[in-house]
């Protein structure tokens, strides 16, 4: 069994990268299993995962390196018992540092025979000087033990920049292989591929690695805890589900309907978190699920519009879910403003919940 880890900062497409790399394990015959860490309550990029038929289980209510030990233990065992995957894809959440969870996997005594595959974090080109600026210091955590570095979203960034970005990233980690990676660049992911494929065999040789206090807090060697990092992104967050009650209603909407929805709730959300934080990184995911397709809207930083897009989706109930976690907010206001904008909504068209 391979067990692929990979980190990145929210918004830097990893949920995406996921999606490239179990559809190719899968192609070749492998039979792949996903575990997804959110932020919040609400797990999203999980149901977006399975629509690509990929065997996905979801961990959400914080970050998987600082308070979800157990959980990521305990999927991780069901996986492997339930479905024996030759690869496991862990995507961590955006405000986890991806170098503690693969030492993490090391400490879980395993009995099945595994190898963990080069570590891999993402890191969003498009968001370079945005990054530097906001949150240069928790990136450079995610970053530092990292062995492959993929310079993301290539296709969105001035050619002439991208070996700016490079050095800048080698400057926080000189040790890392890195690359250039685009959604819409089937080379470059045929080089990520390559890379990850020399797995580093599981050995038993001692190293420093994290250790587990009695109480379950996180613990450096030699007993200085960790800062968590979700406190260390400066990151607020919220995440809801909404299950609607009047389904005949809503499934009478038009696409355009359910577009004009979105939009219009992620238009309000963008404007009041810009009042709050003028300048903020993250990620702000919204899903509506209505007659067999998912209308999707997400924002990733204060100076982009929102990306739209309808996915071909099973979908037996309506519903909408959002997960909102953005720099410089505390977790109390933007569940306001999030509350807020969707009530507005789905009141302005007679959609109860």
């Amino acid at each position: 069994m391979k067990i692929i880890v990979i980190g990145g900062f929210l918004g830097s497409g990893k949920t995406t990268t996921v999606i490239q790399l179990g559809t190719y394990y899968s192609s070749l015959g492998k039979s792949v299993g996903i575990i997804v860490n959110e932020v919040g309550e609400v797990g999203i990029d999980g149901d977006v995962i399975s629509q690509f038929g990929l065997e996905t289980k979801e961990i959400t209510s914080g970050c998987i390196c600082c308070s979800l030990k157990t959980t990521l233990r305990a999927t991780l065992l069901l996986m492997i018992e339930n479905f024996n995957p030759d690869i496991v894809i862990i995507e961590s959440t955006g405000v986890a540092y991806p170098g503690l969870i693969r030492d993490e996997i090391d400490l879980m005594n395993l009995q099945s025979a595994y190898e963990i595959a080069p570590l891999l974090t993402l890191f969003d080109g498009s968001r370079f000087k945005q990054i530097m600026k906001e949150i240069k210091n928790f990136a450079s955590g995610q970053l530092k033990d990292a062995e492959v570095i993929a310079v993301s979203k290539c296709d969105l960034v001035d050619p002439t920049m991208l070996p700016v970005i490079e050095s800048g990233i080698q400057q926080m980690n000189p040790k890392a292989q890195i690359i250039r990676i685009s959604s819409k660049d089937e080379k470059s992911m045929e080089n990520l591929i390559s890379l990850l494929g020399s797995s580093k065999p599981k050995t038993n040789d001692k190293k420093e690695i994290p250790l587990i206090s009695a109480t379950g807090a996180l613990s450096m060697a030699g007993g200085t805890p960790s800062a968590g990092s979700i406190a260390d992104s400066g990151v607020g967050s919220f995440a809801t589900e909404y299950i609607f009650k009047n389904q005949k209603t809503v499934q009478k909407l038009s696409d355009s309907d359910c577009e004009n929805i979105v939009k219009i709730i992620m238009s309000d959300i963008q404007k009041q978190v810009l009042a709050k934080s003028p300048n903020f990184l993250g990620h702000i995911k919204l899903f509506l699920e209505n007659n067999g397709k998912t209308f999707k809207i997400n924002l990733t930083t204060s100076e982009e519009d929102p990306q739209f897009e309808i996915i071909e989706a099973e979908v037996p109930v309506s519903k909408l879910k959002i997960l909102s976690a953005v720099t410089g907010i505390e977790s109390a206001d933007l569940k306001q403003i999030v509350i807020g904008s969707i009530d507005l909504v789905l009141e302005k068209y007679g959609i109860e919940y």
